[in-house]
């Protein structure tokens, strides 16, 4: 199943990068990690995306000045390691502004695949200071996007057939509704509001009078006068030191790019998600006074949760919750009982020491609810928050000196328990790089919005070393290796006593420039498990191992046409003896043709996968329309294709897409109100992007 330019701008491949936007992949390194992500996550979610192409797509209109941008710009640009920008800070302080943007060539961690990715992002040119740059006026000028997007799944579903059904019915139709309005100047301001609905909500019907089931406003400034470095008014979104109390939108993790593994970039940043449980909503400020900047933010929701009541005087009583509801979806009658009953307030600040190669910051976060967190408790939650409220305190730093940097953050939860990570990034020599990371988070430890370099989903009950190296050969070849070694000293969901496990990691890729990529990778994960066999009345724990080899090619064998092939195989192993070993395979071509002349571009794929069930599932990126994403988690057999288009004249971009998934060996798709009775599921997409 499916769940679901610089100076030289002579080079017409690196202008068409700027004006192919819409159909600009997501760096390769990120595809992988959010791959990655969700295999770790053993269960079928989404991941939203939009965090990463929000900063990407801004980067694209207003390149970057190389020149100009400090460590927590580049970092958010989020398209090179931590050494690469070390390196890029420390030649800049030893020999001034870059004078060409192929200068990078000779800082050197910078490969010819790095400098590629980066060049339609980035520039060295000045951007030109318009007189009487008042806020007024910013608000005013610039450039503005609306965006206009549906999608429907065309099979009907169980949700969709029939009051009579044994569940809840949607209350809705099928249809998604999408819109967009965004307006940006340069990189120093953007406001905008984002509107959504998602398949089987009421749309302008009871209960949902109003229409759009989430919407969302913000307006955010950068660099007002000489003290203000930031201003967020809305929804926004807050990231603090290695996110061991705080992090917002995407984190770097476990991929082929080894020595990705520090949080970094902008503690404030604009919040222009779908994701309705992550935003903050209400007021943040940056103030700077070199070298100290001190940040506030205040934020106020009502989050969705599951209630708990009690009879009094015959009446039922809500007296707390027992579970907070992430998905952000009100279809049925029961989902919109738990739709924003809980009052959360949040309040923190950050003090912050900064020179140009050393920070040391002191964070202080707050969470309080308008009734106590009473979660059910069993073995392995107990030490998990209860409550109605929780604060955090810690101290994060970075220290960088030559080919060295530094990293990490000690943490504090109200209950005494401590969480420290730190890391060290090393450039060995011009061909070898190596990163290190340790990490003690206790079980004890509670944090609410954290979001660390970790290999569970929650923050707590972890100890564990990561090491990783990219050793480059030449040019054109090198490798990517990596290893993580943790343990749970205390129990954890289906796991019933203290656990170990590890992971490697092998890639070897070749690399032409502007013509062709091919890697192979070996993924192996090892994690203990519980399970029981014959007659025995309790769980032991048992080592289950995944593993995963890909091989990829990508070939551009035009300046309009590139192709790209992968074949993968993945291989749960179940028991030492192999009799219940489950495996997968998939195979697929992309076609990516992006004309130079015609305003008509597209992408398609077709895909083959055999899979035994979902321990043996195989995750796999597709390109999608602008703000649109898919990661499918591919298991049982069958195919699948789609095509994405792309037609643009002017201001005005057309985007459609279809997709198909046909099943050789199921005649149901998914369960509950998602059933649909067949073996095929078709999705149709479509986007206006108009920008002015």
């Amino acid at each position: 199943m499916l769940s679901h330019s610089s100076l030289e701008c002579n080079s017409q491949l690196k202008c068409n990068a700027r004006s192919n936007d819409s159909l600009n992949d997501i760096p390769t390194f990120i595809q992988d990690q959010v791959e990655s992500y969700l295999d770790n996550l053993d269960s079928e979610a989404d991941f939203d995306f939009n965090d990463i192409t929000e900063h990407l797509q801004q980067f694209l209109r207003n390149p970057l000045s190389l020149n100009r941008a400090d460590q927590k710009d580049l970092e958010t640009l989020n398209l090179l390691s931590d050494l690469q920008i070390a390196d890029l800070l420390d030649y800049r302080h030893k020999l001034g502004n870059l004078k060409s943007i192929y200068e990078l060539q000779s800082i050197p961690s910078f490969d010819a695949q790095s400098i590629e990715r980066l060049l339609p992002f980035v520039t060295i040119v000045e951007n030109q200071i318009l007189p009487n740059r008042s806020f007024a006026k910013m608000l005013l000028r610039g450039s503005n996007e609306l965006y206009l997007r549906s999608s429907k799944v065309l099979e009907t579903q169980k949700g969709y057939e029939s009051i009579n059904s044994s569940q809840a019915p949607y209350l809705g139709n099928q249809n998604q509704y999408y819109v967009r309005f965004k307006h940006q100047f340069e990189q120093k301001l953007s406001y905008g509001f984002t509107l959504e609905k998602d398949p089987g909500e009421p749309f302008f019907q009871a209960p949902n009078q109003s229409g759009f089931d989430f919407m969302s406003f913000h307006l955010f400034a950068r660099d007002l006068g000489s003290h203000v470095q930031a201003l967020a008014i809305g929804d926004y979104s807050v990231s603090l030191g290695q996110g061991l109390i705080m992090h917002s939108g995407y984190g770097s993790g476990k991929s082929s790019f080894v020595t990705q593994i520090k949080r970094g970039g902008r503690v404030l940043r604009p919040y222009t998600s779908v994701n309705e449980s992550a935003l903050l909503r209400g007021f943040a400020t940056t103030i700077e006074f070199k070298p100290l900047d001190f940040t506030i933010f205040v934020s106020r929701t009502r989050q969705d949760a599951n209630l708990s009541f009690n009879a009094i005087d015959d009446q039922q009583e809500p007296v707390a919750f027992t579970s907070l509801q992430l998905s952000g979806l009100h279809r049925t009658n029961s989902e919109i009982d738990d739709k924003r009953v809980i009052n959360h307030q949040l309040a923190g600040i950050r003090l912050a020491y900064k020179t140009d190669f050393f920070q040391l910051a002191t964070n202080v976060l707050t969470n309080r609810f308008d009734r106590p967190f009473q979660r059910t408790i069993l073995p392995y939650n107990q030490y998990y928050f209860r409550g109605t409220s929780l604060s955090n305190a810690s101290i994060d730093y970075a220290f960088r000196l030559r080919n060295l940097n530094l990293f990490g953050e000690t943490a504090l939860s109200d209950n005494g328990a401590l969480a420290t990570l730190n890391g060290i990034l090393i450039g060995l020599s011009r061909y070898i790089d190596l990163s290190i990371l340790y990490r003690n988070i206790s079980r004890r430890y509670q944090a609410l919005q954290s979001s660390p370099f970790i290999e569970s989903s929650q923050a707590n009950n972890e100890k564990g070393i990561y090491l990783g190296s990219q050793i480059k050969f030449n040019p054109k070849f090198w490798l990517s290796l990596y290893g993580d070694y943790w343990a749970h000293p205390w129990l954890r969901f289906q796991v019933d006593g203290p656990s170990t496990g590890k992971e490697y990691f092998i890639r070897f890729t070749y690399y032409e420039k502007r013509k062709l990529e091919a890697y192979i990778q070996f993924r192996s994960e090892s994690k203990q498990q519980n399970t029981r066999s014959g007659l025995d009345a309790i769980n032991s724990l048992e080592d289950k191992q995944r593993q995963y080899l890909r091989i990829h090619l990508s070939n551009q064998v035009s300046r309009n046409l590139e192709l790209r092939n992968r074949v993968e195989f993945s291989l749960n192993k179940t028991s030492l003896t192999g009799e219940h070993d489950n495996r997968g395979f998939l195979i697929y071509q992309d076609f990516i043709f992006k004309s130079l002349r015609s305003p008509l571009s597209f992408t398609a794929r077709a895909c083959y996968f055999d899979a035994d069930d979902f321990s043996s599932r195989i995750y796999a990126y597709e390109n999608d329309i602008l703000y649109s994403f898919s990661i499918p988690a591919f298991y049982n057999q069958g195919f699948r294709y789609y095509l994405n288009l792309r037609y643009r004249i002017k201001g005005l971009t057309i985007e459609a897409r279809f997709e198909q998934t046909r099943y050789r060996d199921i005649d149901t798709i998914s369960s509950g109100n998602e059933l649909i009775n067949g073996n095929t599921k078709s999705r149709i997409k479509v986007q206006f992007r108009y920008a002015f």
